[in-house]
């Protein structure tokens, strides 16, 4: 019996992300001193529609944000009081969003988007809208391996040779 091997084998086992709600991330990022990476959409987004199925469920993306980033998917408009840090944030009926998510955003409730939070707590990065597969990776590979610290934006993505 033959086994078929695939070097890609190993990531298609791993195209999901391993979400985690926010609390919980939080602290082990602390903890592992790693960035947050905090996701928010809504259930009748489209655009997070598509970016969970293009973007997010990519295996190359997948793999690497669970590796290397505490990942929180939010809904905006969760009803549901959400601890963070310490704190619970209710829903605000008058703004049809989650207190947690008004305060990340920054009041400007577009989606789907982004937040990456460093084990500190402060924000590094918010992009609001559908970002591509091969930008995200770009996004998470110089976030992710830190390049942030000393790399401008633009030199990094002349030098990045991306996978995707």
């Amino acid at each position: 019996m033959k086994i078929w091997h695939s070097p890609f084998f190993g990531a298609f086992l791993w195209s999901q992300i391993y979400w985690q709600p926010i609390d919980e991330a939080f602290q082990r990022a602390r903890f592992q001193d790693r960035i947050l990476l905090i996701y928010l959409q809504t259930p009748w987004c489209s655009p997070c529609v598509m970016m969970e199925q293009n973007t997010w469920a990519h295996p190359v993306i997948a793999t690497y944000a669970t590796a290397n980033f505490h990942c929180v998917k939010l809904n905006a408009e969760d009803r549901d009081s959400l601890s963070f840090n310490g704190t619970k944030f209710p829903y605000l009926p008058e703004l049809h969003a989650n207190q947690l998510a008004y305060l990340l955003l920054e009041g400007k409730m577009e989606y789907p988007a982004i937040v990456l939070m460093e084990s500190s707590g402060s924000t590094l990065l918010t992009l609001r809208g559908y970002i591509a597969p091969r930008l995200m990776d770009e996004i998470l590979r110089y976030f992710g391996g830190g390049f942030y610290r000393y790399l401008r934006w633009e030199d990094f993505q002349k030098n990045y040779p991306s996978q995707l």
